[in-house]
């Protein structure tokens, strides 16, 4: 079985938010939800100190979080040349990176709230949210047939004007 790259693209996503739920209930078990207290860095302005196992936990989970963001955004640039026609997938896949942006924001805000409880769980819920779309978003796309991808560039080409040529 090969797979298109939209499956690559959805399961690579659904990857990245489990292995970053993983790793940040990691860093939560072994008491290192501060071992990077800084945002954008982790420590005196160094962004991979590793002297400690609770810091390279950190900086994985800051990684998994990098791939979430990357893979999502490689899933909307497929879904938006080649697969147009799927509106409920695309703005399924919006929500998502709408949802990824709220949670972006609550990983500071735990970090900067000194991991307040009501934060935390906050962090949490929204990761398994994702977690949720992200399952969907990929069974979605495991269930479209290949000819999904002509239907969008079929409806991308009748957008364009008579003699553009699409790059």
């Amino acid at each position: 079985m090969v797979l298109r790259p939209i499956q690559i693209a959805a399961v690579s996503l659904l990857a990245c938010v489990f292995s970053a739920m993983v790793l940040g209930a990691y860093v939560k078990a072994i008491g290192a939800g501060m071992a990077c207290p800084e945002w954008g860095t982790c420590r005196d302005g160094l962004v991979f100190p590793m002297d400690s196992a609770g810091v390279a936990a950190e900086v994985l989970h800051r990684i998994a979080v990098t791939g979430i963001v990357a893979a999502g955004l490689v899933l909307l640039f497929i879904e938006f040349t080649r697969y147009r026609a799927e509106r409920e997938l695309i703005l399924t896949t919006l929500g998502a990176a709408g949802l990824v942006g709220v949670q972006i924001a609550l990983g500071a805000f735990t970090i900067s709230s000194n991991l307040q409880p009501v934060v935390v769980t906050a962090h949490q819920a929204v990761a398994v949210l994702i977690f949720g779309v992200a399952l969907v978003i990929a069974l979605r796309i495991w269930r479209l047939p290949p000819e999904a991808a002509a239907a969008g560039a079929e409806s991308r080409a009748l957008s364009e004007p008579e003699g553009a040529e699409s790059g």
